[in-house]
């Protein structure tokens, strides 16, 4: 009994270090992944080179902040965030965490004015949207393949928007290959809403030519 204990103290021990590693190794470049031309979007400190911005409530940008190496929407306002930059074919890859039923969204050119799911699209982080535009959708023009998040642990998001086409990979499952010419450039964002605690790190991308 006293040895299964202790090897339970032991595991544990060693998932925590495992887990302490991977959160150095966030949002940080390799040499090889600078030479690729990645950069990051997030210095993993502060908000510099974002914006939060309004949705629907035009006093509301959503309560956003950085903890622990994360940009954290704790779930007590609602808007949105934005890169100060525009980007029209990109590589972007990223990470987020949230509960099973956490309702947010990776929002793709965008444009600074207007609602994101509007004048751009929405990545979908919802696994019960009522019209089937689930995790890995487009929201309002392309459904994805059927997939679950990883509740409560770190997802890996992979997107290539090159010219019309779009790649959505969710934990290394192809969710969506399609095109749509409806949003050629614009911003990249997160939404923030009530009640969804969502977080996000290791947010890098890499220019593409068209």
């Amino acid at each position: 009994m006293r040895r299964a204990f202790l090897f339970a103290i032991a595991l544990a021990a060693g998932l925590g270090s495992a887990a302490s590693v991977m959160a150095q190794n966030a949002n940080k470049l390799t040499s090889a992944e600078k030479k690729e031309g990645w950069k990051l979007l997030f210095n993993g400190k502060n908000l510099d080179g974002w914006t939060p911005r309004a949705t629907f409530r035009k006093d509301s940008t959503g309560d956003w902040k950085v903890e622990n190496g994360s940009i954290v929407c704790p779930g007590t306002g609602q808007g949105w965030l934005s890169s100060n930059q525009a980007y029209s074919n990109f590589h972007l890859k990223l990470q987020f965490r949230g509960a099973e039923n956490v309702n947010s969204g990776v929002f793709l050119r965008s444009q600074p004015e207007g609602q994101p799911h509007q004048t751009g699209f929405e990545l979908q982080i919802w696994d019960h949207q009522p019209a089937g535009y689930n995790t890995g959708s487009l929201v309002g023009a392309v459904k994805a393949q059927p997939t679950k998040i990883k509740p409560d642990q770190w997802n890996d998001y992979d997107i290539n928007a090159s010219g019309n086409h779009y790649l959505i990979v969710l934990n290394g499952q192809t969710l969506l290959d399609a095109d749509n010419s409806q949003h050629a450039s614009g911003l990249i964002g997160f939404q923030c809403q009530p009640g969804n605690h969502v977080e996000y790190r290791d947010i890098r991308i890499r220019e593409l030519k068209q």
